[in-house]
């Protein structure tokens, strides 16, 4: 058997893996982070939320660096 089988089954994709090849911690995490694309990509989200997620990072440390840093040396 190969390590990695694709079968096309109507609206289906079947995975079949050798689980030899595989540490099963790995493949979950593999899992997960499928879902998770399959998610944002739904989401449609656009290259302008980064932009966005960067301001807000931007504009929390502007205002909140001081007392999140008080006491540790500069």
């Amino acid at each position: 058997m190969k390590n990695l089988v694709i079968e096309n089954k109507g609206d289906q994709m079947i995975l079949k893996i050798n689980k030899k090849s595989y540490d099963e911690s790995y493949l979950i995490s593999l899992v997960n982070r499928l879902e998770i694309e399959a998610l944002a990509h739904k989401s449609e989200f656009s290259a302008n939320i980064l932009s966005l997620a960067e301001q807000i990072n931007k504009d929390w440390w502007e205002n909140n660096s001081e007392k999140f840093l008080k006491g540790i040396k500069k």
